[in-house]
């Protein structure tokens, strides 16, 4: 069976009127040409769908089946050609996003709720990872997309910054230091650090330890935590101090406090990173949401 879209369409309009001239008209096409494709489709399907007589014009039981299934054909493959159009232009189906937690306490939301808005029929899946574990799944193209912190591009992914914000210190609450408004580098120089493993994200452990070390100090780490809740947790039990972002200070458990430091401050990049190969029009929009939220601040 060889039946086309067209033909379906033709048939309803016929269907509709039980009448050869008016249905030719409707269509703006002779009325032999109109009855030569009905003759092609009921030769297509085998059987006759119209009763025709020198008076009227009415259709025969198949008739009566392809009225009814008709539009639900036409109406799937409707809608087929819109969601593969959609898919096309990156509006539909699925965009895999990682990000940083230092993202997800600042800037990822707004990105996500304006990719939503212009992109309703985008399902987006977002999970957390480290930068690391982001730039990894990024080439091996198991993250789409990713909101990363202070990462280099490689090879395979290419990073644009959003956001730059300065470290602050990370003090538990009854430390002395605490009751600064600034606190000196070189005031920590005999402090136990709590820090993220270097694996985890190579770029931003450099920046915080060349920081020390460019006011005459290496820190002594004596506690390293994999998410931030985890140093801060730590922090606030009194084991060390710790240096980070800014996004963080909203967090503020109880037990922390985050104090400026003096003088010239490293600031931490969050990025968007994505696949140089192979960029979908979906990673497309993503990117081009997250500078706009950034510019936007």
């Amino acid at each position: 069976m060889d039946v086309e879209l067209r033909q379906l369409r033709v048939f309803l309009t016929v269907a509709s009127e039980l009448h050869f001239s008016r249905a030719a008209a409707r269509l703006h096409v002779s009325q032999p040409a109109l009855s030569q494709q009905i003759r092609t489709l009921e030769r297509a399907l085998g059987t006759p769908l119209f009763d025709r007589s020198s008076r009227s014009t009415d259709l025969t039981p198949a008739g009566r089946v392809l009225l009814e299934a008709a539009p639900r054909v036409l109406f799937e493959a409707d809608r087929a050609a819109t969601r593969v159009a959609q898919a096309a232009e990156g509006a539909s189906g699925l965009l895999v996003v990682g990000s940083v937690g230092t993202a997800l306490a600042s800037i990822a939301p707004r990105i996500l709720r304006a990719v939503r808005a212009r992109f309703p029929d985008l399902q987006l899946q977002v999970s957390q990872h480290d930068t690391a574990a982001q730039m990894t799944a990024l080439a091996e193209e198991r993250l789409d997309v990713g909101l990363v912190r202070a990462a280099a591009p490689t090879a395979a992914v290419a990073v644009t910054e959003l956001v730059a914000e300065p470290l602050l210190v990370v003090l538990p609450g009854d430390h002395p230091l605490a009751e600064r408004a600034t606190v000196d580098a070189a005031a920590l120089a005999d402090e136990a650090f709590v820090l993220w493993p270097r694996p985890l994200g190579t770029e931003f452990f450099d920046i915080i330890t060349g920081y020390c070390r460019d006011h005459g100090f290496s820190p002594r780490i004596v506690a390293e935590g994999a998410d931030i809740e985890t140093q801060l947790s730590l922090v606030a039990a009194g084991i060390g101090v710790s240096l980070q972002p800014s996004y963080y200070a909203n967090l503020r458990p109880p037990g922390v406090v985050f104090r400026p430091l003096s003088g010239t401050v490293p600031t931490v990049a969050l990025q968007v990173a994505w696949r140089r190969r192979h960029r979908s029009p979906a990673v497309r929009h993503f990117v081009e949401a997250a500078l706009v939220c950034a510019d936007a601040g």
